[in-house]
């Protein structure tokens, strides 16, 4: 925007030559003011005009993530079966953190061309901290779920993996403060947390220079797994989540999100890409379907064996990442943004859990882990493992939608969120 005001401002003080002008010099001169105007609108038409309505595919591709980590964190649950792991290299995180991408792209790229970097940082600022505030709470109230479930069960502090919490209090508190301790299930907002605080450099630089910020990417992702790199988790190993790696799949959603522009329908319409996709899904179909159907996975030759394992979902494998760019490729090609499938009454639950994804998925820690404790107590028969899950996705939607309402000011004694 920047740009744009000061190549105004020069085609507008140009100076003038003095004395008169011959017919040759006025021709050169309106060819001259033909040419500046000409690069003037296509500067702006590599500008994206801002979004006028929410994209509810994010709403709904998210929401459908966090169904699926929620059912996939109760191990007991036969319903974890159905999830995307399942059928593919990539699962629910990819959904999650390359939504979170490009929702971020959208809302502080078009912030920043609008109201400048000052604003747009302040607001990255304060969602990243809102984020590792919820982080943080989050832990809190799961200690002091699993407490109480520790009366009748207490190998459940083993499971939610916080021992490490009662042994050593003070200092773990320090490591949860610090981003390098994270109970069972929450490693995902850890890496939101993360990533989100790297917003304030990967915005700026993905508008301005999109190549290099995608270069210096790609470059960190590719060193980050050839000399092992990671950051040391407490009170030992490493993240679940490498950051220095899921940053090449936030990184690609921010850019995809700020850059908008014709150039993406070309890549979304292309015919070889599309078949490209199908024929890796089907790949990676037949591949994982091997891990559960024994019999397939014998016809899997060694070679490939060898060159495909172990798909490492840590370091988000390159398999993994390409699987995800397979299937969004598909999603956004088969359902344009102005679907009227995105406006049915029946998908609104799973918009509104995404469009409040973070206290959603706060939510979800906590009730998941209430559902894995109940199963635990031996009511774990088929129909037992079904009400309880999808009770818990009842209560998801439930909350989204009060929070919808809430904000939306049908409750005017309560302030927005």
């Amino acid at each position: 925007m920047y740009l744009h005001r000061l190549l105004e401002l020069t085609i507008r003080r140009r100076p003038r030559s003095p004395g008169p002008i011959g017919p040759a010099s006025a021709d050169a001169a309106r060819r001259s003011d033909d040419e500046m105007q000409y690069a003037e609108v296509k500067w702006m038409s590599g500008i994206p005009a801002p979004l006028k309505e929410r994209d509810l595919r994010i709403d709904l591709f998210r929401g459908l993530s966090l169904w699926w980590i929620y059912i996939n964190h109760i191990p007991e649950s036969y319903l974890n079966r159905f999830t995307p792991k399942n059928f593919g290299f990539s699962d629910a995180a990819e959904i999650l953190v390359f939504l979170s991408g490009l929702a971020s792209g959208i809302v502080y790229g078009d912030l920043m061309r609008q109201s400048g970097f000052a604003a747009a940082s302040w607001r990255m600022l304060r969602r990243s901290f809102e984020i590792y505030v919820a982080q943080i709470m989050t832990v809190v109230l799961l200690l002091a779920e699993v407490a109480y479930i520790a009366a009748w069960q207490p190998e459940m502090f083993d499971h939610a993996n916080l021992a490490i919490l009662l042994q050593e209090p003070a200092e773990t508190l320090v490591q949860v403060a610090l981003l390098r301790y994270s109970p069972v299930n929450l490693d995902p907002l850890l890496l939101m947390v993360i990533l989100h605080f790297a917003l304030i450099l990967i915005v700026p630089l993905t508008i301005r220079a999109w190549p290099l910020a995608l270069t210096g990417s790609v470059a960190l992702y590719v060193l980050a797994h050839l000399f092992d790199w990671y950051i040391p988790a407490y009170p030992r190993g490493q993240l679940y989540f490498n950051p220095l790696n899921w940053q090449l799949l936030f990184v690609i959603g921010i850019w995809w999100g700020a850059n908008r522009g014709d150039w993406q329908l070309a890549i979304l319409n292309s015919g070889a890409l599309a078949v490209l996709a199908v024929a890796y899904l089907l790949f990676s179909f037949v591949i994982t379907l091997g891990w559960q159907i024994h019999a397939i996975e014998a016809y899997v030759p060694g070679w490939l064996s060898r060159l495909i394992y172990p798909v490492d979902k840590t370091n988000l494998d390159i398999l993994r990442l390409l699987h995800f760019a397979a299937l969004a490729l598909l999603c956004w090609r088969l359902l344009p943004s102005n679907a009227s499938i995105l406006k049915a009454r029946a998908l609104l639950p799973l918009i509104r859990c995404g469009e409040y994804s973070l206290a959603i998925y706060c939510a979800s820690v906590l009730l998941s882990f209430a559902a894995h404790a109940l199963l635990s107590l031996g009511w774990n028969s088929l129909a037992w493992q079904t009400l309880i899950t999808l009770l818990g996705l009842g209560l998801m939607s439930a909350m989204a939608m009060v929070l919808a309402a809430i904000d939306r000011g049908m409750f005017p004694n309560l302030r927005p969120l």
